[in-house]
């Protein structure tokens, strides 16, 4: 037996909720007399949704770029840290400490 616990369920886009499978998470919200309010509910054409898609990916990636400038003096006065990037490697150091 489910108990109704959450009357509503208030998104600002479908996509940004739950990425696939939207469909049946409403069907199964429905059995649970739960409703979901769309605040957002525009309708996009394939290539609109694309182009939403890839400027939002570079958006999260220029994002980390900058993030990562915060540190690059850091990371060029340890050499072991460059080193670990350059090779992918963890260093041992780390390794011994998370061991501990």
């Amino acid at each position: 037996v489910m108990e109704q616990k959450v009357k509503t369920i208030i998104i600002t886009h479908k996509d940004r909720f739950i990425r696939f499978g939207y469909d049946w998470f409403e069907k199964f919200c429905m059995k649970c007399n739960t409703t979901i309010v769309v605040v957002n509910n525009e309708e996009l054409s394939p290539q609109e949704e694309l182009v939403h898609d890839i400027v939002s990916i570079l958006h999260v990636f220029s994002c980390r770029l900058y993030g990562l400038r915060k540190y690059k003096k850091q990371i060029e006065r340890d050499e072991e840290i460059a080193k670990e990037l350059q090779d992918g490697n963890p260093s041992d150091r780390r390794a011994e400490s998370q061991d501990s």
